[in-house]
């Protein structure tokens, strides 16, 4: 009987470990929030371009279009 109660101790015990180690599991937390803030940047420059794009409309086409020019100036 002695035996038998230690056996369901110990069983409870793992049990109690393995629940502890499944809580406190942090594996892929980096990468998680690697990835969730290169999204987030994305969306922040993108929302930049529509912002810049929607209050100086020729913006970024005078820019290339300068750009450009110089490029083939030098050839």
């Amino acid at each position: 009987m002695k035996k038998l109660i230690q056996s369901i101790r110990e069983k409870a015990k793992n049990a109690e470990v393995k629940a502890a180690a499944a809580l406190t599991n942090n594996k892929g937390e980096i990468a998680t929030s690697t990835i969730g803030g290169i999204i987030v940047g994305v969306v922040i420059v993108g929302l930049l371009i529509v912002a810049v794009n929607q209050f100086f409309p020729n913006f970024f086409s005078s820019m290339f279009d300068k750009m450009a020019d110089k490029l083939n100036g030098n050839w």
